[in-house]
């Protein structure tokens, strides 16, 4: 769910997978098999989803994790996203059309249909970003970091343009990443299973945030909520991002009546930045306008 400015920098993910991609080897995915065998995969389904040819080398993934994950203010607005007015028009009529949905999360959960929908025109352009990565590739290239060759491959290729790959820094963040990564994809492997669908098959962003609310799957497991009746809790359902949204606003203290301060800071919960809890804030006013 965090990682938000995927639509702004599609045109980068067109350069950069023209470029970047290859085949992992054997290697890496033996490397990293071994380090999801730890986080409780049974060895078999590590193999399998590791050997499968859809996982690809994307170092890009590593480079925008790195230095693109974060929401950047706009020129004239530099405390907040460059945000289009069309998309408040077309946040208003979303309400609309999903009115009793949305009503259902206020009532359920106290998360206004406005802020749930100035949510999602920040996370998604209300579900019409293109996804244009396979989440099990994100966290697989993150995860690869842990195996020092690729590590090296990332720096040799994009030392020049980015030098602190360098720094002990942004090397520590890197492994803390693909730690993480490798969580990640255990529970992105539940959720696939809980919706008896492959894994390999789940679009997302670079961050391997999924759906309309860009859930990461550990978040998901927490708390995707099955909105729409249908026995199955997805973060790709539209109904159960709504209601899912509505859960985590609730459980980080968002009250409609609440004080400005305990509004922005549920929304800084969802993504960690001043930058993108100020332009949530101003949508959720345009759109009660």
């Amino acid at each position: 769910m965090k990682q938000s400015i995927l639509c702004f920098v599609i045109f980068m993910n067109i350069l950069f997978l023209s470029a970047s991609c290859g085949n992992a080897s054997e290697l890496q995915r033996e490397f990293v098999q071994q380090l999801l065998i730890a986080e409780g995969f049974e060895p078999l389904q590590a193999k399998n989803l590791l050997e499968d040819p859809r996982v690809f080398i994307h170092p890009d993934i590593v480079i925008k994790n790195l230095f693109f994950s974060k929401p950047h203010g706009a020129k004239r607005t530099p405390d907040m996203m460059a945000v289009d007015p069309r998309q408040i028009e077309r946040g208003r009529t979303f309400m609309k059309k999903h009115a009793d949905s949305l009503s259902a999360v206020e009532k359920r959960f106290g998360a206004s249909p406005r802020i749930i929908t100035a949510l999602l025109i920040i996370e998604s352009r209300l579900g019409t970003c293109p996804m244009p990565y396979n989440v099990v590739n994100a966290y697989a290239n993150l995860a690869f970091i842990l195996e020092p060759n690729y590590f090296k491959e990332v720096q040799n290729r994009y030392g020049a343009s980015y030098p602190q790959l360098y720094d002990e820094a942004t090397i520590a963040r890197a492994g803390k990443k693909a730690r993480w990564a490798i969580a990640e994809l255990y529970h992105l492997v539940q959720i696939a299973n809980h919706l008896h669908i492959d894994p390999l098959t789940i679009p997302g962003s670079f961050a391997g945030a999924m759906g309309p609310a860009q859930f990461i799957p550990s978040s998901f497991r927490i708390f995707g909520i099955d909105g729409d009746n249908d026995g199955l809790a997805s973060p790709l359902n539209m109904a159960d991002a709504n209601f899912s949204m509505g859960y985590y606003l609730k459980k980080y203290g968002w009250q409609e009546n609440a004080s400005l301060q305990q509004k922005r800071k549920a929304i800084w919960y969802y993504n960690h930045s001043d930058v993108y809890v100020n332009t949530v804030m101003m949508i959720y006013d345009e759109l009660g306008r």
